[in-house]
């Protein structure tokens, strides 16, 4: 590089270093200032429930299994051979009351009452004849002179004929006795009934007590339903007889289309020791008479029997709850309250609730899923539940 090559590039480098510190200054100059906006304030879309303060007659929820009103288990009370069943006398066929089961051999019994009529009547004429002695013994002792009073009752034969009458109502009695065990070889249904079972069969020769089968009444079922001491307090029981307007609807999961009327008919005295729940009993009318909604006996049921009703009551979902204490009502300005409530009864998902004070006159929003943010004044865009 020669002499004249090295001054100008000290010279000339500096210079270009320069100009182009001005041009960037220039072109910073020359740009448009930035415009900073703020940021719009977000306003939270929140779905709410329409509440008006009302009575509400909450419903108490229990269970139970279906027994039989009547249970009758039939058995011999005589001996014998089994020589006929009726058709209807099996498991599951309807009977009427008085309708013919079974029937036990009778020849037996027809053979002691042609004894004992047989028995009747030679003491009745042993009485007759007795009576004849006892008259002319009375006519005797009459002619002879003497007081029928100062006669001995041997004399007049009062304890003969006595004996003869004795023998007589004896008599009377076997013959009942026989006509008795002969109308029990016929055995008939005490009530009208569903055959539950039946052990017997024709030609089995059965002895005094053998079980021939089982009938339940077709009229009436009952459940036992347990409550525990909270739920009694909210329900009037009867205690001397049915309370008429507390019923229990049942249903059970073997038929959930079905459901049945049980009519709370008496109170069980007694507290059960292990868990304290106290029974009451339903009476289910006509359960077998609808085909398409047969309630067998043994069926597990569900239960639901209304309550006493609340007056001034809100009912709300249980999210719409916040720390057991409190929720968030939209105001008419679609502004965010805190209102304190009393929480009275849970009810599945819902709630029954008392608002603190009381808000008696107006309908209220509800706000259903309340935010952790929330804040008491903050605007909101209230969504009913239909959309």
């Amino acid at each position: 590089m020669t002499k004249s090559q090295r001054i100008l590039n000290i010279v000339l480098l500096p210079a270009l270093i320069v100009v182009a510190v001005f041009i960037v200054k220039a072109m910073v100059a020359g740009k448009p200032e930035r415009v900073i906006k703020k940021p719009k304030q977000a306003i939270p879309a929140v779905r709410y429930i329409p509440s008006e303060p009302a009575t509400i007659r909450p419903s108490i929820t229990t269970y139970g299994n279906v027994s039989s009103y009547y249970e009758a288990q039939l058995s011999a009370q005589v001996r014998g051979e089994i020589q006929q069943i009726a058709p209807n006398f099996n498991s599951g066929q309807n009977v009427a009351k008085g309708e013919l089961l079974l029937q036990i051999d009778p020849a037996d019994y027809l053979t002691a009452i042609a004894q004992q009529e047989a028995n009747l009547a030679t003491a009745e004429q042993a009485y007759s004849q007795e009576a004849t002695r006892a008259e002319l013994a009375e006519q005797d002792w009459l002619e002879s002179g003497h007081a029928l009073e100062d006669a001995s009752p041997l004399t007049l034969r009062k304890p003969q004929l006595a004996s003869a009458q004795a023998a007589v109502a004896s008599a009377q009695a076997n013959l009942e006795k026989a006509r008795l065990d002969l109308s029990r070889t016929k055995i008939r249904a005490p009530f009208d009934a569903i055959v539950q079972n039946r052990s017997a069969s024709p030609g089995n020769v059965v002895s005094i007590g053998a079980i021939l089968g089982t009938l339940i009444a077709k009229e009436r079922a009952e459940v036992r339903l347990p409550l525990t001491p909270q739920q009694v307090t909210r329900l009037e029981l009867p205690m001397n007889g049915a309370n008429p307007n507390l019923q229990a609807r049942l249903t059970t999961p073997t038929q959930p289309d079905a459901e049945w009327l049980a009519t709370i008919s008496r109170t069980e005295p007694g507290v059960n020791r292990q868990n304290q729940v106290i029974y009451v009993v339903g009476e289910i009318e006509a359960p077998f008479e609808n085909p398409q909604a047969f309630l067998p006996i043994g069926a597990f049921v569900d239960a639901t029997i209304p309550a006493r009703p609340i007056e001034n009551a809100h009912r709300i979902p249980s999210t719409a709850l916040v720390e057991d204490a409190y929720t968030w009502l939209i105001d008419a300005d679609n502004t965010l309250r805190k209102v304190s409530v009393s929480r009275l009864i849970a009810e599945g998902d819902n709630l029954i609730v008392r608002f603190e004070p009381a808000i008696n006159s107006e309908t209220l929003k509800v706000a259903t899923r309340p935010l952790a943010s929330f804040r008491a004044g903050q605007s909101v865009k209230p969504s009913a539940p239909s959309e």
